[in-house]
């Protein structure tokens, strides 16, 4: 009789590891070199994964559905990476579904997972439309949401203070003397990021009484290119100001380039703090200040959360895990 052969044996013909071929095998996205030796040995064994037999005999897929908006983020992969080392620990697999903040594409994301018969889901830093939670609770599987402010008992969530970590950016630069603080706030209809951080930072300007101004509020995106136009559009504009808080390392970063292309020096004419602390702070001059996300942190006490749900140990909870000021060298005293 011919022996059946197992997913060892695939691993081994096409000379990658376990996890790999469970990666192919599942359909999860590995490099297309190593994602066509896997196949390759997959057709020579004849392999048929079987992984609703399995289900059934365990109760269990040991797969893990995650939800991103954007994977080209370096905030995302952090807290990705951050899952997928948890995950291996455990021997669960990760099915990443990117949604680019449609909701069409959650819809379509949970049906995938459901499909899958994913074992729990982690929903990472969308905004969360009510259709999305409803849909979220008929799948009938535990959720833990990353960096997402949605209060509902049906889920645990893991963020850090996003207002307060706002507040000591902006307190930061109040204490170096600033008054006229610009405020690259983001869109203003989110509550995971937008919102919180605005309120942030008005609370620091009450605090050392400066007056909120108008104009210097600018409701934007998070990334790269957003900050620079919008820092072109505010110097042709003629607003003036002594600093920046951007609320995120991109946005930060893209503005820097803008007050570099207007001969205008950081942090000698203008200072500016970030929102992140992503690797990149570091390779500009000169280096960003800013507020450090432990993303790679949130993966994992969002994966050991979502881990106890799926054992039923505990009800839903909610994690606030801290942050911390990155004092670097954009930012100087008046």
């Amino acid at each position: 009789m011919k022996k059946t052969c197992n997913l060892k044996d695939v691993a081994k013909l096409a000379n990658v590891s376990l996890g790999t071929a469970s990666k192919v095998t599942n359909g999860i996205y590995v490099r297309p070199e190593l994602r066509m030796r896997v196949e390759e040995a997959v057709k020579e064994l004849n392999y048929t994964p079987n992984i609703i037999a399995r289900s059934l005999k365990m109760n269990s897929t040991n797969m893990i559905g995650i939800m991103i908006a954007d994977i080209s983020s370096p905030v995302i992969s952090k807290v990705v990476k951050g899952i997928e080392d948890f995950n291996r620990r455990k021997d669960y697999n990760g099915i990443i579904y990117q949604t680019a903040l449609e909701i069409d594409g959650e819809m379509r994301g949970i049906e995938t997972f459901v499909r899958n018969k994913v074992d729990g889901i982690l929903f990472i830093g969308n905004t969360v439309d009510p259709k999305t939670a409803r849909y979220l609770k008929e799948s009938n599987v535990p959720v833990v949401f990353i960096m997402t402010n949605y209060e509902d008992e049906a889920f645990s969530s893991v963020t850090i203070d996003n207002q307060e970590a706002a507040y000591v950016a902006v307190d930061y630069l109040c204490r170096n003397k600033h008054r006229d603080i610009l405020i690259l706030a983001g869109t203003k209809e989110d509550p995971n990021a937008g919102i919180p951080r605005l309120k942030g930072y008005k609370k620091a300007l009450k605090k050392h009484q400066i007056a909120v101004r108008k104009e210097l509020i600018v409701h934007g995106g998070y990334r790269l290119q957003r900050g620079y136009e919008d820092m072109q559009r505010i110097l042709a504009e003629g607003t003036a100001f002594t600093a920046v808080f951007a609320v995120s390392d991109e946005v930060a970063i893209g503005a820097k380039k803008a007050l570099h292309e207007n001969e205008i020096r950081v942090p000698e004419d203008v200072s500016v703090i970030g929102f992140d602390g992503i690797e990149m702070i570091y390779y500009t001059e000169p280096a960003l200040a800013s507020i450090s996300q432990p993303f790679y942190e949130l993966g994992q006490k969002a994966s050991e959360i979502l881990m106890e749900r799926i054992k039923g140990k505990h009800d839903n909870v909610h994690v606030v895990l801290p942050f911390q000021l990155i004092e670097n060298r954009s930012v100087s005293s008046r």
